[in-house]
């Protein structure tokens, strides 16, 4: 038998970001350089990223459009130190249902 899931009616937001040419080193480097920083990141609820290397997109839950934001002025100088491209600006949309297993 299956535990029930965990749904959550928060008021969180989904962000998607495409990336142009993020390998698996450069997100590895990146992510440890957020911390090194001490980039805010107690308001993210989930993060993944996955693709192809060479082209790795992301999805994070993030608790709030704020909070993001503030993550994004430690995000956006480790991208450009990094040589990493966005293929558009992040899309952020609120999330309606989120179903935890």
């Amino acid at each position: 038998m299956r535990d029930n899931p965990i749904r959550s009616s928060l008021l969180v937001i989904a962000i998607y970001i495409v990336t142009k040419n993020m390998t698996v080193a450069q997100h590895t480097k990146g992510r440890d350089r957020l911390r090194e920083a001490g980039a805010p990141e107690s308001a993210m609820k989930l993060h993944s990223c996955f693709g192809e290397d060479g082209q790795l997109q992301v999805f994070d839950v993030w608790e709030s459009h704020e909070a993001f934001d503030e993550f994004l002025t430690y995000l956006l100088p480790v991208m450009e130190e990094l040589g990493i491209e966005l293929a558009q600006p992040p899309t952020v949309m609120p999330i309606v249902d989120l179903v935890q297993q």
